[in-house]
């Protein structure tokens, strides 16, 4: 490995949040602060203040000119990366990507009980896929389970029970990063 490539590798630390657009930003919080325990860290702006327009930071972030933020808030997950929530007054399109299309689909939550989590999943207003399933393939192990959710704006989310460890192809030089009980 040359000098860059392990300069890069130790400069990379991993990701520290996901930016979520969604369609009402105090509906969305309320689903995962109560699905999930999520905590609002803080609020760039919200209703009651003025919006963060397209012209003023679209050149930081790719906001479109005729737009504008009308509400973001960054929340914290548990162990893990954090999430972003946006709403924003006029976005270019309502319809969520699903697993079908390009782009980033879905997002996963480690649990440590799946059953007790699909349950505050549909208790906070999310609609739940078939499963719990038991995981196959390099994700089977004993007690490793799945179901996926639809937070009650259509975002896919995926839960995921892993006591057990998986297996990796061969050659691989380390293993996948989970979250830590708390």
């Amino acid at each position: 490995m040359s000098a860059q490539d392990m300069s890069q590798q130790t400069n990379f630390r991993g990701i520290e949040h996901i930016g979520i657009t969604v369609p009402d930003h105090a509906e969305a919080v309320a689903f995962f602060v109560e699905a999930f325990g999520a905590e609002v860290l803080y609020s760039l702006t919200d209703k009651s203040r003025p919006p963060l327009s397209g012209d003023a930071i679209g050149s930081k972030n790719g906001l479109l000119k005729s737009t504008a933020i009308v509400a973001v808030s960054m929340l914290r997950f548990g162990n893990g990366p954090n999430v972003e929530l946006f709403e924003i007054d006029r976005p270019r399109s309502t319809q969520n990507a699903s697993i079908s299309d390009i782009g980033i689909s879905h997002f996963s939550i480690t649990v440590e009980d799946i059953d007790a989590a699909s349950e505050s999943f549909a208790a906070a207003g999310g609609t739940l896929l078939e499963g719990p399933y038991p995981l196959t393939d390099q994700e089977e192990g004993p007690g490793n389970r799945g179901r996926f959710g639809l937070a009650p704006w259509g975002l896919l989310i995926e839960l995921e029970q892993l006591p057990a460890p998986m297996t990796y192809d061969e050659g691989a030089s380390t293993t996948r990063w989970l979250p830590a009980p708390r």
